[in-house]
């Protein structure tokens, strides 16, 4: 008996370019589509009138801190935010951090995600990501001035879900710091935040104001970091840190030369709509980071600036606050730019041939890729119950590189 599965479905999304109508989907035993295109196959298995369509990507996320839902203030400003955010995870037993990265992975996974960037500052959800089935990249976070070595064993972007490292901030990590890291994730995703607050923009500018106080409150010399710049992206790209594996997140105070320079070095940029409103009262400018050619992709930053990690609300808030940009951009954000940021592009984002077979159906109805664009885009977040992942592996913990389809 064959172990090739069919799939078909009144609509496919190969990826939000191209579209195809009364569409099948084939995946052959090691879970690798051999094929997405128009068919008429009556044994396939019929999913029925919607849409197939790549599983979504969220490219920046915190699970270690999920259990602090709730649990800080917003609206006291950037700094205090911080300031509550290290103090309440330092009382929080680390069980309790495990649960809810542990929960928040199994719950990526019914929101319709295959894929994360996973920052890590305290190295507790390494574990918990590779034996959760996700794909993605597991980021080590460092800051501070001191280059220690790295206890972290970096692996190849070609297995399913990897390691590499980041740099958390340039308001937070030293030159010296940030270039061992970068040059230690030499070919692999290299993340940092990057132009994110006001009190950060101050103190690369400036060397001074509430940001210089906190540092120097815990501790940390910035004085040889050679500030003041002319901004954080400059800064970065002062100490070398900028090519096209370095994905910026945030971007939310940028001016023209900064985006000309971004461009200029390929660099990938995640924004978090919704993070940026609840903590900063504003959204990165994305029609101009779109005008500009660069790629964009979504994440959701993580349970302690948002109230969910679903790339369905993301997607929802953004086109509701952005509204000239098409929903097509906007699915290309969260699927195709998604991989293309975490290095994962060629196993992910795509329902096309030499693909991994993850893919979401959703149960829409529409005569027209733009109808059902935008039924996904502005509906997505009610309908994530109706959602189906017919292509979902089941993850071996034997084998990190070993999946099979349910």
């Amino acid at each position: 008996m064959s172990m090739y599965k069919t799939y078909r479905a009144k609509w496919a999304m190969i990826d939000p370019e191209i579209w195809v109508q009364n569409a099948s989907l084939t995946i052959d035993p090691m879970g690798t589509i051999i094929h997405c295109g128009s068919s008429s196959n009556p044994s396939a298995i019929d999913l029925g009138d919607g849409v197939m369509m790549p599983a979504l990507i969220n490219a920046h996320t915190h699970l270690e801190l999920s259990a602090l839902k709730n649990q800080l203030p917003m609206n006291m400003g950037f700094t205090s935010w911080v300031q509550h955010l290290i103090e309440t995870r330092a009382c929080t037993p680390t069980e309790t951090l495990i649960q809810g990265a542990q929960d928040a992975c199994e719950k990526l996974w019914k929101l319709g995600t295959c894929a994360v960037g996973e920052i890590s500052s305290l190295g507790l959800t390494q574990n918990i990501f590779f034996n959760s089935g996700l794909y993605g990249c597991w980021f080590q976070e460092y800051l501070g001035n001191e280059i220690i070595p790295l206890n972290t064993h970096l692996s190849d972007p070609q297995t399913n879900c990897f390691i590499s490292l980041a740099g958390h901030a340039p308001h937070t990590t030293s030159p010296n710091l940030l270039k061992h890291l970068k040059q230690a994730s030499t070919n692999k995703p290299f993340s940092i935040h990057v132009a994110e607050s006001d009190v950060e923009m101050t103190f690369i500018t400036q060397a001074s104001g509430s940001w210089a106080d906190f540092l120097t409150s815990r501790g940390v010399d910035y004085s040889q970091w050679g500030l003041p710049q002319l901004s954080p992206v400059r800064h970065l790209e002062r100490i070398g840190l900028l090519d096209h594996n370095t994905l910026l997140v945030h971007l939310l105070n940028i001016d023209k030369h900064d985006l000309t320079i971004v461009k200029k070095y390929h660099c990938p940029v995640c924004i978090c709509p919704r993070s940026n409103v609840n903590l900063h009262q504003r959204l990165p400018n994305v029609n101009q980071m779109i005008d500009s050619g660069l790629t964009v992709c979504l994440g959701t930053d993580s349970l302690a600036s948002v109230a969910s990690l679903s790339i369905w609300d993301e997607m929802k808030y953004l086109a509701t606050h952005c509204p000239n940009i098409s929903p097509t951009q906007i699915l290309a954000m969260a699927t195709t730019s998604g991989a293309r940021a975490l290095g994962i592009d060629n196993q992910l984002g795509r329902l096309a041939a030499g693909y991994n077979s993850v893919f979401l159906f959703v149960p829409v109805d529409g005569n027209s890729p733009e109808t059902i664009a935008s039924q996904l885009v502005y509906g997505g977040a009610e309908m994530v119950n109706h959602l189906q992942l017919p292509g979902k592996p089941f993850f071996s913990k034997l084998s990190r590189n070993r999946f099979q389809l349910l």
